[in-house]
């Protein structure tokens, strides 16, 4: 078991704007510095890699676009 940190992206939604970023609450995060981008990426605890890889495809849209492993 390990530790990653999964980085994520959903489809795109209206009214995102890179240089006014939205903060608050969002399918990964009780606190998200960009609530209406693309790429989320969350840390993952205790987990084999196939069960880190799992949880990006619970969601349905969303794409596994990195997988990094913490520490040893």
């Amino acid at each position: 078991m390990a530790s990653f940190i999964v980085t994520v992206r959903q489809p795109k939604q209206a009214g995102h704007d890179p240089h006014n970023k939205k903060t608050g609450v969002c399918t990964w995060s009780n606190y998200c510095t960009d609530v209406t981008g693309e790429h989320h990426s969350f840390l993952v605890t205790n987990v084999s890699e196939e069960q880190a890889r799992d949880l990006a495809y619970d969601v349905v849209g969303v794409r596994l676009t990195r997988l990094e492993k913490v520490g040893d």
